[in-house]
């Protein structure tokens, strides 16, 4: 009896020194701290006029998420005449539109912080996030 209860109070100190070494984790994840690309439809482009919209990202649930290093990629078509500017936490999309057509794109985040002693290697329960757009071109 005695065994298995020094075996318990083992067990119980190791859990709960895990727990608190992981905390940041935890606690990121219970609270649903991610990395989030607003979801919401482009404006339509109308062929040889300007054009111009923004895609705009934050952290969920995080109070201080302009401390955050954001990173954009974009993999897919834009429409020829149509360029982007990365801004800190959004992109924006200018230009005149060439050609008419769907324009299928996708906006990949990912996010980091740094702390006092430099880089926080988890810094959200997931590191990035994914969402597909589309711009449509007409006449």
């Amino acid at each position: 009896m005695e065994k298995s209860k020094r075996i318990l109070k083992i067990c119980l100190v190791t859990c709960v020194a895990l727990f608190v070494n992981s905390c940041d984790e935890v606690y990121e994840c219970i609270f649903n701290i991610n990395p989030e690309i607003h979801d919401r439809s482009l404006e339509i482009g109308f062929l040889g006029e300007r054009y111009y919209d923004i895609i705009t990202a934050e952290i969920s649930n995080e109070v201080n998420d302009n401390d955050y290093f954001y990173d954009f990629e974009i993999f897919g078509e834009l429409p020829p005449g149509i360029f982007y500017d990365i801004n800190r936490r959004s992109i924006e999309f200018f230009g005149v539109p060439e050609d008419v057509g769907n324009y299928r794109f996708r906006v990949e985040l990912f996010v980091e912080s740094y702390d006092y002693d430099g880089f926080d290697g988890s810094p959200t329960c997931s590191d990035s996030a994914v969402r597909d757009f589309v711009i449509q071109v007409v006449d």
